[in-house]
């Protein structure tokens, strides 16, 4: 085997190794810490993970880091970002369904989020509960609040509620409340 054929399965064995770490929980959430991969796939890491990503662009996925405080990790930060792996677009309806989320709870998180993101980033649970209680019936608002914080999407502090590590990795916030602010503009427009 040369020198060169060598490399090639080295690499190929770092990219399998990188898709199973981050594919596969080992903490009490997904993601793996970027000094992790750099310990386990070596100083090449940042090479082996683009090379998973262009993989899992075949099918739908990509890899993003995230700081800490949930921003997108230059590469500088990557030591102390956390990758993770989530869909490269928005899921379609079917692969949603699948998920065994319902469509009260999706319309719920997105009412939360555009709540939260209009009050600085923190809200209080009154105010979430109030906001959804004038949209859903008042027995479910208790527990889809809850599912929310237990999924990560949500996350309830002392101060408030804030959107949790979840959607800071797999919603793009800004999008949808364009998206939001759009369905508006278009509905009032009538």
């Amino acid at each position: 085997m040369s020198e060169a054929e060598r490399g090639s399965e080295d690499l190929r064995r770092k990219v399998r190794r990188a898709a199973h770490m981050l594919l596969l929980r080992s903490h009490a959430k997904p993601g793996v810490k970027g000094w992790e991969l750099k310990r386990a796939l070596g100083r090449d890491y940042k090479v082996v993970l683009r090379l998973l990503d262009e993989e899992l662009a075949d099918i739908g996925f990509r890899i993003v880091a995230k700081t800490p405080d949930g921003r997108d990790a230059s590469e500088e930060e990557y030591g102390e970002a956390t990758f993770y792996v989530t869909f490269r677009e928005p899921p379609d309806w079917p692969e949603v369904r699948g998920s065994g989320w319902r469509i009260d709870e999706l319309a719920a998180l997105a009412a939360c989020v555009a709540l939260i993101s209009a009050k600085g980033g923190r809200a209080s649970r009154e105010e979430l509960e109030g906001l959804l209680k004038s949209k859903l019936p008042e027995w479910k608002v208790p527990g889809i609040l809850t599912r929310l914080i237990r999924a990560g999407y949500l996350s309830e502090t002392d101060e408030g509620v804030e959107v949790g590590w979840r959607t800071r990795v797999e919603i793009d916030v800004e999008h949808l409340l364009s998206l939001l602010l759009g369905s508006r503009g278009a509905s009032g427009a009538r």
